[in-house]
């Protein structure tokens, strides 16, 4: 293709821009219109002369380029305020061409063919990681570290199926960050190291649960990839943006009667955006509703405090890798108006240490100078609006920020995605039945209005959970993952209720399961217990939490405050309890955990999402036990 004749283009017909998006861009429908309807000739030809290698450059490359377009071509306003793109496309050819170069391609024929009953996973993601690339190719990377010099990058999965209007495959596959220091011959090789990671990710456990979970098996999911500079600047001994985040158009966490879901909400956090999007065991990302962006959650400065980020993701110069520091390492290096932007005073721990003749500064990370920002607000929730309208459904994005100067930021758009979109129902809850609800909670997770029918409830007991010795206890998360696997080829709708956190990686704070642990279940609730110390923290923005809304999972969370009307969980021992029927031989772990058979009373969770309602209704079992 003359790429140089179709920059010299006026336009295109409807017939040629459809021909160029299906070679360069994307096949699926509605993203090809889009593309279709938006890209002229200089457009795809900015993207044809940043693509390695031939193929399609994938769904998390397009979508990140679609939305930059319609911003530019639709809020002009805004472009002074956003950071220029720049970023490599990997085509999707290069991947095809890779695994034939390094014998892959009869395993990967057998894999898809065989699904479930494929022995050498293992064997095909090794082949994969050791690779070796055409010399072509490695010419073409190495132009890529040369435009880069020592900046970080970031090389991340674009593959077909990714940020379509189908499977988003949300953290399926990895995103490798590359320090990008020494000489050119070593920033190329862990370039080319990155590029293997994120090829042997598609072997990734996860990412076959997630195919097989969507009947995606024996679909040939070619991997495209999209390498950028990694937002921020260079401090003295680390990389990062002053900020980070996700953002989406629909608010799910209804926290204040009087907040309107449809403004959208966003999850930011000092440093690298990994935090956004990841559980992070006592770490608190600062939770925006861009209607009232000043409705903290947290109503006292010690609240704040201890409900904030202490930890900040950084490029590290001294390790070469991504890493964490804790808060107080990185405050010092930062220049005073990008500490007005992230970091707040706990006035009354200073105000407490001055008394006892101590002056110093006590500050905790929460993006408030952000928040307060009004610019900043409105520009986040009219470009969300904006891209939910033409998306025809809501959609999630990235972002990063940047100060390189007092009074100044730019916004760096890193990726976007449609949501998956559900029909809500008309939902009646029988106030009369009250005593027969296991729980009433309000203004927590809601997606749509609707009725699921229960046939199992998995209970953790919290206090036991608590006094199961720490190194015991991803046993529990095991188990549930058993739990999961039996009933995953069933029609049982299942719903689960864990102590504290879902999903995180501290134990202590609640249960370590990843998202292919509870695949099955149509339910899961966050509960408290004070007693010991458990507190939900529903992770909006995660990866999980992106998995659990597109597979239309209600999340939500069970807590000790006037969120929850009751919580009765005495009903469910009127039902019995088959964990010693699955799981004869375990009866250490059947003290912690029940399955309780609910199938027998008709049991239903009703979802009110204009209310921001939800009922776990139990009906006493229809025959006595």
């Amino acid at each position: 293709m003359n790429w140089e004749e179709i920059r010299s283009r006026e336009s295109l017909t409807a017939k040629e821009s459809k021909y160029i998006c299906n070679d360069l861009m994307s096949t699926g429908l509605e993203m090809e219109r889009l593309i279709v309807e938006n890209f002229g000739p200089e457009d795809y030809y900015k993207v044809a002369q940043r693509r390695i290698g031939g193929g399609r450059i994938g769904g998390k490359a397009c979508g990140l380029l679609l939305a930059r377009k319609l911003i530019q071509a639709r809020m002009p306003q805004y472009m002074d305020y956003m950071e220029p793109h720049d970023s490599y496309f990997v085509g999707s050819d290069v991947f095809y061409h890779y695994l034939e170069e390094n014998d892959c391609m009869e395993l990967r024929r057998r894999h898809m063919k065989e699904k479930e009953k494929f022995q050498e996973a293992d064997e095909l993601q090794s082949r994969i990681r050791n690779g070796s690339f055409s010399e072509a190719i490695q010419e073409e990377l190495l132009k890529v570290v040369r435009h880069y010099g020592d900046t970080p990058i970031i090389v991340r999965s674009s593959s077909f199926l990714e940020d379509g209007f189908g499977n988003a495959f949300s953290g399926k596959y990895e995103s490798i960050f590359c320090i990008n220091q020494g000489s050119e011959e070593e920033r190329l090789s862990d370039l080319m190291n990155a590029v293997r990671s994120v090829y042997a990710s598609t072997m990734n456990p996860s990412a076959i649960e997630y195919r097989r979970r969507w009947g995606l098996l024996d679909v040939d999911e070619q991997m495209a990839l999209l390498i950028q500079k990694v937002a921020g600047q260079r401090y003295d001994s680390f990389y990062m943006p002053v900020a980070a985040g996700m953002g989406c158009s629909y608010n799910p966490y209804k926290w204040m009667e009087n907040m309107n879901p449809d403004a959208g909400m966003i999850r930011m956090v000092m440093g690298l955006g990994t935090r956004a999007v990841e559980r992070t065991p006592g770490d608190y990302p600062r939770l925006v509703g861009l209607d009232r962006a000043q409705a903290n959650l947290r109503t006292t400065v010690a609240e704040r405090h201890k409900y904030s980020q202490r930890n900040v993701d950084v490029m590290d110069y001294a390790s070469n890798s991504l890493c964490t520091k804790r808060l107080e390492e990185v405050i010092d290096e930062l220049p005073g108006w990008q500490k007005k932007l992230v970091l707040s005073h706990d006035t009354e721990a200073e105000e407490l240490l001055a008394q006892r003749g101590k002056y110093k500064q006590v500050l905790f990370a929460d993006c408030q100078g952000m928040v307060n920002n009004d610019l900043f607000i409105q520009m986040v929730k009219d470009i969300l609006g904006m891209l939910q309208e033409v998306y025809g459904r809501p959609v999630d994005v990235e972002f990063a920020v940047n100060s390189m100067a007092k009074g100044e930021w730019e916004l760096n758009l890193l990726q976007c995605r449609p949501l998956q979109a559900s029909i809500s129902e008309k939902i009646h809850i029988p106030e009369e039945k009250v005593k027969e609800f296991l729980f009433d909670v309000r203004r927590t997770s809601m997606r749509r209005s609707k009725m699921e029918k229960l046939d199992i409830i998995v209970w953790v007991d919290p206090r036991k959970y608590y006094e199961y010795p720490y190194a015991k206890k991803f046993h529990v998360a095991q188990k549930i993952d058993e739990i999961n696997r039996h009933y995953e080829e069933t029609d049982k709708k299942m719903m689960l209720l864990v102590p504290g956190r879902i999903g995180t990686s501290s134990p202590e704070l609640g249960v370590p399961v990843v998202y292919a642990n509870i695949s099955a279940f149509c339910a899961i609730c966050e509960v408290a217990y004070s007693e010991v110390g458990y507190h939900p923290e529903l992770s909006y923005g995660s990866h999980m939490f992106q998995d659990l809304v597109e597979a239309d999972v209600y999340y939500g969370a069970i807590n000790e405050n006037s969120k929850t009307r009751c919580y009765q969980p005495r009903l469910l021992k009127q039902h019995p309890n088959i964990f010693p029927e699955l799981f004869p031989e375990n009866e250490e772990l059947g003290g912690i955990i029940k399955a309780y058979d609910v199938s027998d009373c008709n049991a239903q969770l009703l979802l009110d999402s204009k209310k921001g309602r939800a009922v776990c209704w139990l009906a006493a079992p229809l025959i006595p036990r």
